[in-house]
């Protein structure tokens, strides 16, 4: 189990986090993909090694999403939930999960921005009941299923079509 206060994953559940991150980073073509908490604790990442730069790359996104909350606040937007840098060789895009996650990928300028969008909104689809259940947990109870597993991995198949795991 990996876990911190307030949120608890299983290796079910991280397993179906790693397989949804690996298929975005593929079929988008980006340089890198990270699950982080809002306070800039990196959960894991695709692919799944953490450098220097990963750390710090978690922590200044998630101080950027901290401000672009106070800019919804200060314009009277409930929440802006996507945040996008755009930069000569390198893009940023970050997407909020859950009130704690945040999934942050990095792309060059030759994948298209709208592709990125695309499946990011996929994956949040399923990541966001996974951490929503992890974030309500004590981690006692099994919160990934066989039967939720499953159905989860035929959704991420057929999101992100010509994609398999081999």
């Amino acid at each position: 189990m990996a876990g911190r206060k307030g949120l608890v994953i299983n290796d079910g559940q991280m397993q179906l986090i790693d397989g949804v991150l690996n298929k975005l980073q593929r079929v988008t073509g980006s340089n890198f993909v990270a699950l982080v908490t809002t306070s800039g604790q990196p959960i894991t990442t695709a692919p799944p090694h953490a450098d220097a730069d990963t750390l710090s790359l978690a922590a200044l996104a998630a101080g950027s999403f901290a401000a672009t909350r106070q800019l919804a606040q200060v314009l009277k937007e409930r929440e802006f939930s996507l945040l996008f840098h755009e930069g000569r060789e390198s893009n940023l895009h970050v997407m909020q999960v859950t009130e704690q996650i945040l999934l942050l990928i990095t792309f060059g300028r030759e994948t298209q921005v709208g592709r990125v969008r695309l499946y990011t909104g996929r994956a949040v689809e399923v990541l966001k009941p996974v951490f929503e259940a992890a974030e309500n947990t004590s981690g006692d109870e099994q919160i990934v299923d066989r039967d939720y597993s499953r159905e989860a991995g035929t959704a991420i198949d057929a999101w992100f079509p010509g994609e398999s795991d081999g």
